[in-house]
């Protein structure tokens, strides 16, 4: 449009409103540049790109051979935590009982996520423990825990431990280890 239309309908520097303005025009992005858009200015049924919010997802996994009672396993050390990270923890004993030997009358399988003086995170929120009657023969404790890292700074030199432990005879007992770390970034 020609800078004398524009004169004409009274349209002079600093005065262009909203409504002289066509809906179907286009506003290049470079005017959009110095706005400062808050949280209030987006619709709160507008949805955020999967691809403006980064995820990471770290794994790793880890076995012993647990036949020894009543002794803890460092299963995974050096764990790093970012801050506002998810750790979720899935194992299973697996153990065979009084083949041999006395068969136990209980047993205790823990998991703990710890910090690098093996106190538990977060007063026991990561762990996992149960009591439970083996017999003689097989038993198998599998379970999941998980902890979200609320704090402002990564939690470092981490581990996962196991313990078992019966009043009877492990005669062969393998736990196993899984975990992932997922943090959200953007």
């Amino acid at each position: 449009m020609a800078i004398t239309k524009l004169k004409a309908l009274g349209v002079t520097d600093g005065t262009l409103t909203n409504t002289q303005i066509n809906a179907s025009a286009a506003i290049a992005k470079t005017k959009l540049a110095a706005l400062d858009i808050v949280n209030a200015d987006v619709n709160a049924s507008a949805a955020i790109a999967s691809t403006k919010m980064a995820t990471t997802i770290t794994s790793g996994s880890a076995t012993q051979d647990g036949t020894v009672s009543n002794t803890t396993y460092d299963m995974v050390t050096g764990l790093t935590i970012p801050a506002k990270a998810l750790i979720i923890v899935s194992f299973d004993f697996a153990a065979k009982s009084g083949e041999n030997g006395t068969p136990g009358s209980n047993s205790t399988c823990a998991v703990h996520l710890t910090n690098s003086s093996n106190s538990p995170v977060d007063s026991l929120t990561g762990t996992f423990m149960t009591n439970e009657n083996p017999k003689q023969g097989w038993r198998n404790t599998t379970n999941t825990f998980s902890y979200f890292n609320e704090t402002g700074s990564a939690l470092t030199s981490h581990k996962i431990r196991a313990q078992q432990y019966a009043d009877g005879d492990f005669n062969s007992s393998l736990i196993t280890i899984k975990y992932k770390i997922i943090t959200l970034s953007g």
